[in-house]
């Protein structure tokens, strides 16, 4: 299991603020959830820098409907080889049209 979907899983929102890490809720996080963000934070950043990429990609094919994209982000956290799939789309793309 990634270190995002670790800390996803146990209830947190975690977002790229910047080239930082945004999370919700923070004052929810413990000192070993803290810690463990410290320890994966370049690992998360990738990650989400990853779903951006494909978010953008979506959007500029023209998909703007966010069920199908949360959908597609879903997916591509349960399975690596559908994150491959839609990497491989998205290179390239760094912002929507």
């Amino acid at each position: 299991m990634s270190a995002l979907l670790r800390i996803e899983k146990a209830g947190f929102k975690v977002y790229l603020d910047g080239d930082n890490l945004g999370i919700s809720p923070a004052k929810d996080l413990t000192q070993p959830q803290r810690e463990f963000l410290k320890s994966h934070k370049a690992e998360i950043i990738t990650e989400l820098s990853t779903y951006q990429k494909i978010i953008n990609w979506l959007a500029s094919i023209g998909e703007e409907d966010q069920l199908i994209i949360n959908e597609t982000i879903d997916c591509c956290k349960a399975d690596p080889d559908t994150l491959s799939y839609f990497s491989q789309r998205a290179d390239g793309i760094t912002r929507p049209h």
